[in-house]
């Protein structure tokens, strides 16, 4: 690895052959932490931090990075929380560990939990071992995606990634009402982006990101998309971008969960990382869109699209086959996530948007 940390290429470029076999307990667990940074979040604020203490690891949520107009309720912060806890235990199995996870050993603040790890010890929840190596590989992919069906086979696979009771994986290709579904969707996508491109808070939030270059977009054009997006509605032309998204896909999905709390969420988050990474092994692609479940009122029409009653829609994504993503977005080194944030990037005082995860 280079001396030089470079954001969009050193976090992606980790070695299994690097872990430190004969190194103490918390350079073991640092290491696995490398894995974690590597997960999706929403809008890629990378919304966690790591504190390392003998065998567990403390999993918070960084508030300072919440998107406090688009993800008002704290939902998208929690499953980007639940990605990184997935990709840290499907790390350790790996490496040999066993882990016990606790939920928001304090209530529900900002440790979202504890993660006790014992070598050599017996796994009550084993991971499929080739999502390890689909860690550094997946992406997210915003692409046009090809119009082909995904086999019932790969379909099956990535059902089984949803085995937890109280939760529910709803993809539209297996609903026998599957055009009119789609067309309801497209809609409340439209609809979406016209209440939230019309709010001047919700645009200066996604500028403000953009503006940090999370994206990986060069500093000048991050800055000039960051004014534009902030003092222009581009409300309509996102709308017919995100339709022609949307509509490219063989299938759109959502996660769904019993109870609609925190620990819901940050399990859902953990799902969704599972599909993304057996996507990823399938040859496939995945797509995070948000921005019905965003809205109070468009999330309330998305539960009555479920096929089972009384479910909280949590989490909603395309699926698809596309030409894979030519570069990987930024990440913050493991040093960032373990310090306090003063150095790393500075508070954004009105919020931060949430729509798409990378």
């Amino acid at each position: 690895m280079s001396d030089r940390y470079d954001p969009k290429t050193t976090p992606w470029e980790i070695e299994e052959k690097d872990f430190p076999a004969k190194g103490e307990s918390e350079e073991k667990l640092r290491f696995l932490l490398r894995y974690a940074i590597l997960a999706p979040s929403s809008h890629n604020t990378q919304p966690w931090k790591f504190a390392v203490r003998d065998n567990e690891i403390r999993i918070s949520a960084d508030k300072t990075r919440w998107l406090k107009v688009a993800d008002a309720d704290q939902r998208e912060l929690h499953i980007s929380v639940g990605c990184a806890l997935e990709n840290l235990v499907i790390a350790a199995q790996h490496f040999g560990y066993a882990d016990q996870v606790e939920y928001f050993p304090q209530g529900e603040d900002s440790l979202v939990a504890v993660v006790k790890l014992i070598p050599e010890g017996k796994t009550e929840r084993p991971r499929d071992p080739v999502l390890f190596e689909e860690i550094p590989r997946r992406h997210t992919n915003h692409k046009i995606y090809d119009a082909r069906p995904i086999p019932e086979a790969q379909m099956a696979r990535l059902h089984a990634c949803c085995d937890e009771e109280g939760f529910w994986f709803f993809p539209t290709n297996e609903a026998p009402n599957e055009a009119e579904l789609r067309r309801r969707v497209d809609e409340l996508i439209t609809r979406g982006d016209a209440i939230q491109f019309a709010d001047p808070t919700y645009r200066e939030e996604l500028g403000y990101w953009i503006g940090q270059g999370v994206f990986g977009t060069p500093w000048l054009m991050a800055k000039i998309t960051q004014l534009a997006v902030t003092y222009l509605n581009v409300g309509k032309r996102q709308a017919k971008n995100d339709s022609e998204l949307l509509l490219s896909a063989p299938v759109l999905a959502a996660l769904g969960s019993a109870v609609d709390d925190r620990k819901s969420q940050v399990k859902v988050g953990q799902i969704f990382e599972r599909i993304a990474l057996t996507a990823t092994h399938l040859g496939m692609a995945v797509h995070p869109m948000s921005q019905i479940l965003e809205i109070p009122e468009l999330k309330t029409e998305v539960s009555t699209l479920l096929p089972k009653e009384n479910l909280f829609p949590q989490h909603t994504f395309r699926l698809g086959y596309a030409e894979p993503e030519k570069e990987h977005t930024p990440r913050r080194s493991l040093e960032q996530v373990l310090l306090r944030e003063a150095a790393s990037i500075r508070t954004y005082k009105g919020g931060q948007h949430g729509r798409a995860s990378d």
